[in-house]
């Protein structure tokens, strides 16, 4: 069924899986989509187009947002029907990857502003057609809509979670009152609804659990291919840049006081809501930090730096820093399990203080990054694509 610009209902469907005709290999469902530059925007589009690359039969799920939604997360990037977002999802994939773009199917959704997040107003198991799969990207998310289906009544012959959100570590980092015993609470939540709907529920690194799910951790996302492409350092490239949304709970506080003590100028690529703060921080403290704003193709413009400075303690997995190493510069990373699959690189460079993240800095400006064959080889992304269809047992 082509995509068009009215969003269907949720269907409902019968409890008997077996009974069903498949109607796609896999169906990828996501909690966010391009234009919003986050995570699972970039990774359930690569999904999406790497699975129909691979020959299978594939149908993208992605949140439908009317237009104040789209004015709240977008800016002036807005579509007026759900058509117009395929067409330029369609051109973006073609840009960024050389692929093409799957059907297409929306769900309701509105983007609420204090969460920050995407939440669905329909349920989203439901709305998704008859596969032999499902990839589910943040199931918990997905089921925050309160009449979501459970496992019975989802069209798929096998379901896969992938949860990529530390939601505990974000909700303990807001200083909200009762924060403890909230985030405890929504976790337990968040497990009881990967539990309900997921038969394989995976994570990208060993810095997320739910309670009562166990997650495999598996390298199911890769690299976009042009930062394997990138030009290698020399001598002469002796830039430093730290790139993410611009949050309180990206480590922005512990980056001023590295910048600070490493007295190096450090380029800002990103944007976000607290952007504001951080140049009144940075101003205050001393910290040499120079705002670029976003870019969706940094691998274009890669080329002058040799470090990355990720300061960030609060990611499962972070996609920039695998963007980095893969494009053969060091990275700068805070010593905690989000990061631990990264010390698998020599160009990789831990600390557990803001004094031995300037020392740290240091030394990987003195030194030319190593050539990152492994590196490009363990985030290739159809190789991704290829370990995601043997968990669907789509093989």
């Amino acid at each position: 069924m082509p995509a068009t610009g009215r969003v269907p209902p949720a269907r409902a469907t019968p409890d008997n899986r077996s009974s069903r005709a498949h109607t796609f290999d896999a169906v990828v469902a996501t909690s966010a989509a391009l234009p919003w530059m986050t995570g699972p925007a970039f990774i359930s589009l690569w999904q999406a187009c790497g699975l129909a690359a691979l020959g299978y039969r594939v149908a993208y799920l992605l949140p439908w947002l009317g237009e104040r939604s789209q004015r709240r997360l977008w800016g002036d990037h807005r579509f007026p029907d759900f058509d117009a977002q395929v067409a330029w999802l369609e051109q973006e994939a073609r840009d960024l990857a050389g692929l093409s773009l799957p059907e297409c199917r929306p769900y309701r959704a509105v983007y609420c502003r204090r969460l920050g997040s995407v939440v669905p107003l329909q349920d989203v198991f439901r709305a998704a057609p008859p596969a032999r799969c499902l990839i589910a990207n943040e199931p918990e998310h997905l089921s925050w809509y309160p009449l979501s289906a459970g496992r019975s009544a989802i069209a798929a012959g096998r379901t896969i979670g992938l949860s990529m959100t530390d939601y505990d570590t974000y909700i303990r980092m807001a200083g909200l009152p009762m924060g403890g015993p909230l985030a405890r609470h929504v976790s337990w939540l968040h497990g009881d609804a990967v539990r309900r709907r997921i038969d394989v529920p995976l994570s990208l690194s060993p810095a997320l659990t739910l309670p009562g799910v166990e997650m495999a951790v598996e390298r199911v996302t890769g690299v976009m291919p042009g930062y394997a492409r990138a030009p290698a350092v020399t001598e002469a490239d002796r830039g430093v840049y730290f790139l993410g949304a611009l949050l309180w709970e990206k480590g922005l506080a512990d980056l001023v006081e590295i910048v600070r003590r490493s007295a190096l100028p450090v380029d800002v690529i990103g944007a976000g809501r607290d952007e504001a703060a951080l140049r009144a921080l940075a101003l205050q403290r001393g910290a040499d930090l120079r705002f670029k704003g976003p870019d969706r193709r940094f691998w274009t413009a890669i080329a002058p730096y040799r470090v990355m400075l990720n300061p960030s303690r609060s990611e499962v997995l972070c996609t920039a820093t695998a963007d980095a190493l893969v494009a053969g510069r060091h990275v700068v990373l805070p010593d905690c399990p989000g990061n631990l699959p990264f010390r698998a690189y020599p160009n990789a460079h831990f600390y557990d203080d803001p004094e031995g993240a300037a020392v740290a800095l240091h030394k990987a400006m003195a030194t030319l990054p190593e050539i990152p064959e492994k590196a490009r080889r363990d985030f290739d992304w159809m190789r991704a694509c290829g370990r995601l269809a043997e968990l669907g047992g789509l093989t």
